[in-house]
């Protein structure tokens, strides 16, 4: 069996992490993102930079580096008739 790549880690960590994977907006703190970043599981994309009338502001995106994506989808293979595989 694969292991899910965040395997030991919070709830909400595991959320962000599937969300990033499926190209969402992660919606979490960012300690949950330095975490993930600190596991290796997810890397910074490029940012966005956006203007309006009140100035500058930046969007950062963030992805699944491409062998911890095939080991998510692999785990998804072997899960998917679960309602809480974790």
């Amino acid at each position: 069996m694969t292991d899910h790549p965040c395997k030991g880690m919070t709830r909400a960590q595991r959320d962000a992490f599937e969300r990033i994977a499926t190209n969402q907006t992660p919606n979490c703190m960012w300690l949950t993102i330095d975490a993930l970043m600190a596991a290796g599981v997810i890397e910074r994309g490029q940012d966005e930079v956006r203007h309006d009338a009140l100035g500058r502001y930046v969007i950062p995106s963030f992805y699944v580096p491409l062998n911890v994506h095939r080991q998510w989808c692999a785990w998804c293979a072997q899960h998917h008739n679960e309602d809480d595989p974790l």
